[in-house]
């Protein structure tokens, strides 16, 4: 029993639960264990790596990550550590994602996962405000319609027009369940499908989903048109405004330009995106590098 509840307690520090009932931090505990707690198979990691692997925390691997970036003898125990984080933050976010999105699971997300698992939290905020903000095209109809109420209906207003409703609602919803699948398959990389879902909502305004295009395409090698598509989210979304930076940084579809990344990288920054602070210290201290030689 003692052992159980060690286990237990370990997966609820993991999850950041602790502000949740009892019931659902053991629901969510067991969920953990399942995704989060199935180690990698040991044969063919490094021996260096392998204590990494055999703990259930995701933040030991990032630290690794880190401290060992751009070391070259290190190649592949980076790409194991690397894969091994990818597997839990997603793990982590098909968790989360499963739930109702709330301000207080954005909290506990971001606390838990925030310093290592960065575009998954950006993109469970970006869903939470979706959902709070409907895209241009919902909006202007609902000015259209005095009595719509918001995203999950239309109203009881004297002067709804009966025969509008419907419509209103299924392409509310229809919108919905787009930002959903765009916001999803783009985390699990399913490219086709979420160009396909994250299109509609994109060319409505949607700042989450036109991150999400640009994310899309800079995976695919499409760097004009992730250009295209950050810099119309850029001022809204962090995760587009990192990805501006990176642009800038390394010459990816624009002219390389180190003072628009540290500008794009600081707007991130603003807008909490984890990864943002780091780049611009490594810019300041490559800039510092170059001109001491």
């Amino acid at each position: 029993m003692y052992r159980l509840f060690v286990i237990m307690m370990s997966a609820v520090l993991l999850g950041g639960c602790g502000n949740l009932k009892t019931a659902e931090v053991l629901s969510r505990t067991g969920d953990a264990l399942v995704k989060i707690g199935q180690k990698t198979p040991a044969s063919g990691l490094d021996q260096e790596v392998r204590p990494l692997f055999e703990q259930p925390y995701i933040d030991p691997l990032t630290e690794y990550l880190r401290r060992h970036e751009g070391d070259s003898t290190k190649t592949a125990q980076l790409d194991q550590v690397r894969q091994e984080r990818e597997r839990r933050c997603a793990a982590v976010a098909l968790r989360y994602n499963k739930d109702e999105i709330s301000e207080t699971g954005l909290a506990l997300y971001r606390r838990g996962y925030g310093f290592s698992c960065p575009q998954d939290v950006a993109a469970y905020e970006a869903r939470l405000e979706a959902m709070q903000h409907p895209p241009k095209s919902v909006q202007k109809a609902v000015s259209a319609n005095p009595g719509a109420s918001d995203l999950e209906g239309v109203g009881s207003g004297a002067h709804d027009d009966a025969t509008a409703e419907p419509e209103l609602k299924a392409e509310t919803v229809t919108e919905s369940r787009e930002l959903n699948d765009c916001y999803l398959l783009t985390r699990i990389r399913n490219f086709s499908g979420a160009l396909e879902a994250c299109r509609g909502p994109a060319e409505a305004g949607v700042a989450g989903a036109q991150a999400s295009m640009a994310q899309i395409h800079s995976a695919l090698g499409h760097h004009e048109q992730a250009y295209q598509w950050a810099i119309q989210a850029a001022t809204e979304s962090g995760q587009a405004a990192y990805l501006l930076g990176e642009m800038y940084a390394h010459g990816h579809g624009v002219a390389q330009d180190k003072a628009a990344a540290i500008k794009w990288f600081k707007v991130a920054a603003e807008l909490g995106q984890a990864e943002a602070q780091k780049a611009l210290d490594d810019l300041a201290s490559a800039t510092a590098d170059t001109h001491a030689g």
